[in-house]
């Protein structure tokens, strides 16, 4: 599987790539909850924001207060509460996100950036109102990336109420969480508003020696120029200093597992990692006649990554028990420029009512890097990382990437008939990748990459409404993955295609407070290389891997006292055409079942008045590392059940008890190669969260 950013492959590549009535009860019932009578609206499904019923795909949100109940502060932490969706972690900074055998993608606020998420550090949730998740390819709107779905990150908006939210959050390992989230109008008609975000987390983790303190801030204004016209703007920041980033253990040489205690981290203890990270938006919408509306998006995003390291590059020998050390520093430094324009409104046709969609996005990434390399040092007893030398060199490398894709895109909705709706796509795109390298390293003109020209991507779907309460579904999505393995004629071959069908069922129940989804898709990546059989390094259009399975999820509240948030993964990845894996397993750290459970039960009478009792359950079956050798290094199926308490002295303070891995399980949230990546997950935990709002 390729890592889809040079941070989340730091080992193996050096290219850049948030006591009185009852009526006053039932107020603090509703704060507390996650759900609301009226279905979420999705805007990962499109470009407006929708009801899940009505997206012809999987989908998934968690919302704000789901964030608060289950104590989640990051974006890893928020996905790896989603159906389908896998956390793996690279180090204490930053995660892969995997669902349907690839990695997913990421837009922010609905403006696509390519191969942004897994293995790059993002902001803190304190920013954000809500994450919502598809799975299956979404090459519609974003044009390439992979195939497994997308995250849209949406961020906070200016209110025109005043309001004021604060917590300060205490827990094991000396983890400390602190956050203010003011927002209100600004002027008198409250059509100029604004809001600020400010966090702070300063924290240990259940492995020795690594330390974070990172800071978030994040500011936006929302003004109403017009009735019919708005703009807003955002700025946010967020430092990360971590010292002595864990990457999990090594194997024995044999390749089998080694049996630790938790707690051991062998990175060097000198080891640094810092992430510095800013976003600019700004966004215009303008409204017009029979509800149509215009809007343009615009945004800034630069990023920068500095590391040094000295970190196990061999398995831990048998016979000695030593190590081998490789050492390094990488500065990295990345800019994304994107902008997002669309129109979108309805129109009427043969006397029915449709909705028609156009328009264009473009984003520019530019990623370089400089560096250096230490000699390697051997024979380092386990468990003696302290004796691995710093060093002090300067650079000796260097590298730039520029990525650019544009494309136009566009989506009507046809209501066929009162029950039936035809949704159909397409977008035209251009992609094109270019390297070269840069002093320190002796300079190079640019050499050209992956690249497409005019690449279509289709997209259809058809809705049923059996009846006021239920929707079927079937829809047909794709992406490409353009390549730069060549034919024995010279040529580049042709982008991969990733072609996913799915069939489902959707409901709203309860008059919307309770949402279910049945679905079962079939994942094809097709035209991948492979290895031209007549002519030895070149490569043919000629592979293929599939992904199959089926998801179940119910959400919402079944009653005023209960919330339910429950989903079910079964998935199967094979290559079916590969050179040297044909029939294996394609994506191994996926576990083929996955359940996870999160339950609130509120109490508004009796001796347990005012409190809510929360439960969450995740269970895997077994993963390994690989196919073949790699297999030895594998695990069973395991549960993991966390717990929440929480007590409302009034409707503005409360105090949450977190309770997680009751049971004290040890399990792997990963199993990697010989030298690095076999991490633990956390051992049993709690934290105490005072929140203030008003």
């Amino acid at each position: 599987m390729t890592t889809a950013n040079p941070a989340g492959a730091l080992l193996a590549a050096e290219a850049p790539q948030p006591v009185s009535d009852d009526s006053a009860v039932i107020t603090l019932e509703v704060r507390d909850s996650a759900y609301d009578d009226d279905p979420p609206a999705l805007a990962v499904g499109g470009k407006e924001a929708l009801p899940a019923r009505q997206i012809p795909q999987s989908v998934s949100v968690i919302s704000a207060q789901r964030m608060r109940d289950q104590n989640l502060n990051t974006v890893t932490e928020a996905l790896n509460q989603v159906t389908g969706v896998t956390v793996i972690a690279n180090d204490s900074t930053q995660s892969q996100m995997l669902s349907r055998g690839y990695s997913l993608g990421v837009m922010y606020d609905g403006i696509p950036a390519y191969s942004a998420l897994s293995g790059t550090q993002q902001f803190d949730l304190d920013m954000y109102e809500q994450v919502e998740v598809l799975r299956g390819p979404s090459g519609l709107f974003t044009g390439t990336d992979s195939p497994g779905g997308v995250v849209n990150l949406v961020r906070k908006r200016a209110q025109g109420e005043t309001a004021l939210s604060a917590s300060a959050a205490v827990g094991s390992w000396n983890n400390r969480h602190t956050t203010l989230d003011l927002t209100g109008p600004l002027n008198q008609d409250a059509s100029l508003r604004g809001r600020l975000v400010l966090a702070l987390t300063d924290r240990d983790y259940f492995y020795d020696k690594t330390h974070t303190e990172r800071w978030l801030g994040y500011g936006t204004l929302a003004w109403d120029i017009t009735p019919t016209t708005s703009l807003t703007f955002a700025a946010a920041a967020q430092q990360d200093h971590t010292s002595a980033s864990s990457f999990g253990l090594p194997a024995w040489s044999d390749g089998s597992l080694i049996d630790a205690p938790r707690e051991t981290n062998p990175i060097a203890d000198w080891s640094r990692y810092r992430w510095y990270t800013e976003e600019y938006t700004a966004e215009l919408e303008q409204r017009f006649g029979s509800d149509w509306s215009f809007k343009a998006k615009l945004s800034h995003r630069p990023q920068s990554f500095y590391f040094k390291d000295g970190y196990p590059s061999s398995a831990l020998d048998r016979d000695s028990e030593t190590l081998r050390y490789s050492r390094r520093v990488r500065d990295y430094d990345y800019e994304r420029n994107a902008l997002d324009l669309y129109l979108t409104g309805p129109v009427e046709l043969f006397g029915r009512h449709h909705t028609l969609l156009a328009g264009y996005n473009r984003e520019l990434y530019l990623s370089s890097y400089s560096g250096v390399n230490a000699t390697a040092v051997t024979d380092i007893p386990f468990g003696a990382s302290s004796l691995v030398p710093d060093f002090d060199l300067p650079y000796d490398r260097g590298g730039k990437t520029r990525t650019l894709q544009s494309g136009v895109y566009t989506q009507g909705r046809f209501s066929l008939a009162d029950p039936l709706t035809l949704v159909l796509g397409g977008r035209l795109s251009q992609f094109e990748v270019k390297s070269r390298s840069i002093a320190p390293a002796t300079p190079t003109e640019w050499s050209d990459g992956a690249s497409a020209d005019n690449e279509f991507t289709p997209y259809g779907a058809l809705l049923y409404d059996l009846n006021d309460h239920w929707t079927t579904y079937f829809s047909s999505s794709d992406i490409f993955i353009p390549q730069t393995r060549e034919r024995y004629d010279g040529s580049v071959l042709d982008p991969r295609r990733g072609r996913q069908i799915e069939a489902g069922l959707k409901s709203e129940l309860l008059d919307g407070r309770l949402q279910t989804s049945l679905a079962w898709f079939r994942l094809r990546d097709s035209d991948r290389a492979y290895e031209d059989p007549d002519h030895a390094g070149y490569y043919l259009n000629a592979g293929e891997v599939e992904s199959r399975g089926w998801e179940v999820e119910i959400v919402g509240r079944p009653s005023r006292h209960y919330e339910i948030q429950a989903g079910y993964t079964l998935l199967d990845t094979e290559y079916r055409k590969d050179s040297d894996s044909q029939g294996e397993t394609f994506s191994t750290w996926e576990p083929r079942h996955t359940a996870k459970l999160w339950g609130l039960r509120h109490f508004d009478a009796g001796s347990l008045r005012n409190l809510s009792l929360g439960l969450g359950v995740q269970a895997v079956s077994g993963s390994s590392a690989g196919t073949g050798s790699w297999s030895v290094r594998s695990q069973g199926g395991y549960a993991v059940i966390n717990a929440l308490a929480r007590y409302r002295w009034n409707e503005h303070l409360s105090l949450d008890l977190h309770l997680n891995n009751l049971t004290d399980r040890t399990y792997y949230t990963r199993l990697g190669g010989l030298n690095t990546y076999n991490t633990y997950g956390e051992p049993r935990n709690l934290s105490l969260r005072l929140q203030l709002d008003y």
